[in-house]
């Protein structure tokens, strides 16, 4: 089947230009649940179809079972419009991290034996090496506690290269702070250790060097691609800023509404500004949501727009209003017990209601069908009990209309 045809066939309307759009930069806002990775899929089907070589596509997913699936949508993709799936494995689909640590490893060898430290250890790395590194003299510096001066040095050091600060700047402020920061990157060199901050770091650092070897490592880029751009941090930015500079186009994909890593050094300006650092961009909508009622979308979508105000971009989404139960309240209870007492009611009710599935199938809603959410099974409450064992099924029996006492007909 043609390219064009397949997609057709395959996609919404918005999703199909958001797949099709030949602009050099191009913005996709997308609702939750509005199928974002098929769209991204079937545009990377789109490029293959085009010509373009898949060594030349480099899409980057926020987490590893992200990249997964995009990698599973995209070989469905291309086996749609007769292509050999199996192309997928020229491609680069995976995090910014795991991108870094590859082109690292193609600017110099050495970097391939690097044994990688996550948050924790990376703490353990700074404890082993407390004297070397001049974590003690710093710590009666600060007159600060052992685990304390630890802490401090690993967020330091990972907002160093998240923010991609001069070194120069931390040692004119505090010399002995910046000492030691100094020692920890020569250290982890030697050692040969990296972490997930200074992949990033050295990579851009090395492009906006215009390093050689650099150079080297991302010359077959041609398209980038990058999901959730709304939780990419300063470092990443200043990376996708200097891979745009050596590719032809450059599509990201996000919703300044779903920003929630701004604890993490996230910038959902990065998505808000994107229309001014590149004029002319294409700017992209998709607005349904198949996975919510459209009673759920608006209140969500009312929520966001009274939380984040003027600066929100305006994207109106909607869901289809489909028959059956649904409701959405906000209830407060004094007693725990009340409210399981409610959402037993409440299930029971439902149950047996009838559903229609995707392939048109009927049938009753049965107990697997609920799920009961909460912000925490582990907070206390007054009487030493855990919050949600009023709510547990094993406590329940078929009669019983409240979490204390017995049920009147012998069940407890």
């Amino acid at each position: 089947m043609p390219i064009d045809e397949l997609l057709r066939e395959r996609l919404t309307p918005e999703q199909y230009a958001t797949a099709t759009d030949p602009a050099p930069e191009v913005l996709a806002l997308a609702c939750a649940g509005s199928g974002k990775t098929r769209a991204t899929a079937f545009r990377i089907a789109r490029l293959v179809a085009d010509d373009e070589p898949p060594t030349g596509i480099v899409a980057f997913t926020f987490t590893d079972k992200a990249a997964e699936s995009m990698k599973l949508q995209v070989a469905r993709a291309l086996e749609a419009a007769g292509f050999d799936p199996t192309v997928l494995g020229a491609m680069y689909i995976g995090t910014i991290h795991s991108y870094c640590q590859n082109v690292l490893g193609e600017m110099d060898a050495r970097y391939r034996q690097f044994d990688v430290l996550d948050e924790n250890r990376l703490k353990l790395y700074l404890i082993s090496r407390f004297y070397d590194l001049e974590l003690n003299s710093l710590q009666q510096a600060r007159g600060a506690r052992y685990f304390a001066s630890i802490k401090e040095v690993a967020e330091a050091w990972k907002i160093l290269n998240d923010e991609v600060i001069p070194l120069g700047d931390v040692s004119a402020s505090d010399a002995l702070f910046g000492r030691v920061l100094d020692n920890i990157r020569t250290r982890l060199d030697t050692d040969q250790f990296i972490d997930f901050s200074l992949m990033i770091r050295l990579v851009v650092d090395a492009l906006e060097a215009n390093d050689p070897a650099a150079e080297r490592a991302v010359a077959n880029l041609r398209h980038l691609i990058v999901d959730e751009y709304q939780d990419v941090n300063p470092s990443q930015e200043r990376l996708i800023q200097q891979l745009r500079r050596r590719a032809q186009t450059l599509f990201v994909v996000g919703d300044d509404d779903q920003a929630i890593y701004a604890w993490r050094g996230a910038d959902v300006g990065n998505i808000l500004t994107f229309a001014q650092r590149y004029p002319g961009c294409s700017s992209h909508t998709l607005p349904k949501n198949f996975r919510s009622t459209r009673p759920i979308v608006t209140t969500a979508d009312q929520f966001a727009a009274a939380e984040l105000g003027a600066a929100r971009i305006v994207k109106n989404p909607d869901a289809d209003d489909v028959a059956g139960p649904r409701d959405l309240r906000k209830l407060w209870f004094n007693i725990r017990a009340d409210e399981a007492g409610w959402v037993l009611q409440r299930i029971q009710a439902l149950l047996g209601t009838e559903y229609v599935e995707k392939d048109r199938t009927v049938r009753g809603l049965t107990p697997a069908d609920f799920a009961i959410l909460m912000r925490s099974t582990r907070t206390e409450e007054q009487d030493g009990s855990r919050r949600h064992e009023p709510l547990q099924p094993g406590l329940w029996c078929r009669h019983i209309r409240s979490s204390a006492g017995t049920c009147g007909q012998g069940c407890v």
